[in-house]
């Protein structure tokens, strides 16, 4: 009786072991479920033949495939298949055979996984052995979606081409009218000459600073389009006063090219919801543009006539024609094509449409080589 005794108790006490080891064993297993919860990273658990042993939930948002939709699956042909190209992804490539052949961590920063509905997404992906102690399990993938933080470098390389370019053009295009102010203001300063030649100089140097100040506010006009802070005044407006002061502060270029610029104007125009100086800029930068890229003895015609809902207006030139390949750049800022050589910022186009969205309008083109080239926009009625 007194051995049944002692064997009882230690019966007991090892039940009271095995019953403290199990409950060790499920707190375990809940820290580490809540550990694998708490991550933003995704993880995936392979074993030796590349099938998936746990998946935990970020990476389940991330795929797209819940776990029980991957485990026991091999998960290669699932989400490593393709390369961003299109072309065909071996398994030997799949960097969880790697690890698990050499069995050390392989890490890569720029690698792509595919989506449950098809998508990929750029990764940062480290591949790293799962031992029990004495041999390989499988491995473990720890990846970590690079999305927003490419979005961000994307962003900043944006910006930093922007500043360069805008250097660029501030370098370039402010050097010949600060250099031809400077030159005649000496030789004003140092030279005994006519007062008709002092005026010339004069006119020079008035203009040469009108062209500063042009492209000083054009710079801050595409910095708040970009913004999105450009400011409009909408009032009812008549267009005909607009396009008569448009086409009339364009002669004088055009008569150095002997360029003919008229306009055509319906006598029934209704009044349109616009603000005027904006859209005097739009008019104005629109007949530019033409005359710069219109040969001489050529013709810019404005038209405005009634149409549903409002105005419609347009440009035309008989102009070369714009090239099929250039015409998804033509209001990009800074952009000027073949045409690098000509004078400009290549900023007027990407005002006009800035101008334009901000009165809920947009530009069209209708252009073909050769043949000229026609920018329309439609504004509309006032109430």
């Amino acid at each position: 009786a007194f051995a049944m005794g002692i064997v009882g108790i230690r019966l007991q006490d090892l039940a009271r072991s095995e019953t403290q080891r199990r409950l060790e064993t499920v707190a375990a297993r809940r820290k580490v479920r809540a550990i694998l919860r708490g991550t933003t990273d995704g993880l995936i658990g392979l074993d030796l033949d590349g099938r998936c042993i746990f998946l935990n939930e970020a990476g389940a948002r991330m795929l797209g495939y819940s776990p029980r939709d991957l485990r026991g699956k091999q998960v290669h042909g699932l989400i490593h298949h393709t390369h961003q190209d299109g072309s065909e992804r071996r398994e030997g490539e799949w960097l969880a055979t790697l690890s698990s052949r050499s069995g050390k961590t392989v890490r890569i920063l720029d690698e792509r996984l595919w989506r449950k509905d098809g998508s990929s997404f750029p990764v940062q992906l480290t591949v790293s052995p799962m031992t029990d102690g004495l041999e390989a399990r499988g491995v473990v993938l720890t990846f970590t979606d690079m999305t927003e933080i490419r979005a961000a470098q994307d962003a900043l390389r944006d910006a930093v081409q922007a500043r360069d370019e805008v250097l660029a053009v501030v370098s370039h295009d402010l050097r010949n009218p600060v250099g031809t102010i400077t030159a005649a203001a000496e030789l004003m300063a140092e030279a005994e000459i006519p007062a008709a030649r002092q005026t010339e100089n004069l006119d020079i140097i008035q203009r040469s600073a009108d062209r500063i100040n042009r492209l000083i506010q054009d710079l801050l006009d595409v910095a708040q389009i970009e913004a999105g802070r450009l400011s409009v005044r909408i009032e009812a407006l008549d267009l005909s006063e607009v396009i008569k002061d448009a086409v009339s502060q364009a002669r004088f270029q055009a008569s150095i090219k002997n360029i003919q610029v008229s306009s055509e104007v319906s006598s029934s125009l209704p009044l349109v919801q616009a603000d005027r100086d904006r859209i005097l800029q739009v008019l104005g930068n629109l007949i530019e543009n033409a005359i710069k890229f219109t040969p001489e003895g050529g013709s810019v015609l404005v038209l405005a006539s009634p149409t549903s809902g409002g105005v419609s207006m347009t440009v035309s030139d008989t102009g070369p024609g714009i090239e099929p390949e250039l015409r998804d750049h033509l209001f990009d800022r800074f952009w000027k094509g073949h045409r690098s050589g000509r004078r400009g910022a290549g900023l007027g186009l990407a005002i006009v449409r800035g101008i334009l969205t901000a009165h809920g309008a947009d530009v069209e083109v209708e252009t073909e080589v050769g043949s000229g080239s026609t920018f329309s926009f439609i504004l509309s009625r006032a109430d």
